[in-house]
Parts: structure tokens; sequence; C-alpha cells
């Protein structure tokens, strides 16, 4: 399963390299649909394998860092404001609470059985789902609903298409298996 991710990462990059997405952005949704459907493939691979907490909180803790690039490639007129902070994408708060999980959870570990985590959990997967869904309609693809003076171009481009077909399916997986250990 890992290797088709890299093989899908691989032609996702490239395509975006290239321009290809720029060029046909309805391809675009189709690479979304791919990557979302090799991550549910990948979920059922390892839905019975144990996690590694402390590694599954550090990558929700990139969101704080994905949020500053997301704010530039707003100031550089790549994405709408509605993606950012500044706008509907509370990512940022999902991150920062997810450090504060991880440094708490090194000493306490009941931490992360609390109802609170779990809440966490699903705010993240709400926050992401809403992110995603106003990224797909900002696009400049024929469902295009918002943004129609800026609309989401970055993520048509490489490295940026990574974004919503790597980084999220792994964001979203990780809040899966968060919550699913928190269960066992």
């Amino acid at each position: 399963m890992l290797i088709l991710n890299g093989i899908l990462t691989t032609i996702i990059g490239s395509l975006s390299f290239l321009g290809i997405f720029r060029a046909y952005p309805p391809l675009f949704i189709m690479a979304l649909i791919g990557s979302i459907l090799l991550n549910v493939a990948i979920y059922r691979k390892v839905k019975s394998a144990r996690v590694n907490v402390t590694l599954l909180l550090i990558i929700q803790s990139l969101r704080i860092v994905i949020e500053y690039y997301l704010y530039q490639l707003y100031l550089e007129k790549l994405i709408p404001q509605i993606m950012t902070f500044k706008g509907f994408n509370f990512d940022i708060i999902i991150g920062i609470f997810s450090f504060v999980f991880l440094v708490i959870s090194l000493f306490r570990k009941s931490i992360l059985n609390n109802w609170i985590f779990a809440l966490w959990n699903y705010a993240g997967i709400v926050s992401l789902i809403s992110i995603v869904l106003i990224g797909i309609f900002s696009s400049p693809v024929p469902i295009q609903q918002f943004s129609f003076d800026q609309p989401n171009v970055a993520v048509l481009c490489f490295p940026y298409a990574l974004l919503p077909t790597i980084i999220v399916p792994i964001a979203l997986l990780s809040h899966i298996l968060l919550l699913r250990d928190r269960k066992r």
C-alpha cells in the first residue's frame, strides 16, 4: 500500500510540476478521488495495527506550519482568503491543540482517553472536511462556487497539489487512528 501511495504521490507531483492540472483542472479532482480511495484502502490495512500516538500528534502539529504557508499563498494571490485562518480555515487551532496534547501526553498518558481529546479529533475531522470542500468549491473547476475574484489555483501547481491529495488524507487518517486507538 505504501508503494502505491508513493507511486500516486510521484504521479500527482509530476502532473502538477508539468502544469497538467493547471491546463486541465478537472484532472485534479480525479487525482483527489484516487488519493481518497487509496487512503481508505490503507486504513483498512492498518486498522488493527498499533499506532504511534506521539508520531500522529506530531503530524497534526504540522498543521501550524501548513497554515503559515497557506497564508503566504493568499498573500501571493494563489488562494482566496477564505482558505486561511483569516477566513474559514481553523486548522491552526487544531495544530496548536495537537501540540498541547503532545506535551501533556508525555507526562500524563491518560489525557489521550479524555473526552476532550476525542472532541478535538472530531473537530479536526470536521475542520479538514470543511476546508477541503471550501478548497474544491474555490478552485477553477466547473463546480466552483466561491472566490471567483481569487480562485484556489495553488493546488493546481507543484508542490501544493500534494496538500489536498497527500497531506490532508494523512491528517484525516491520523485523526481516525487516534480515535480508534483511544477506544482500545
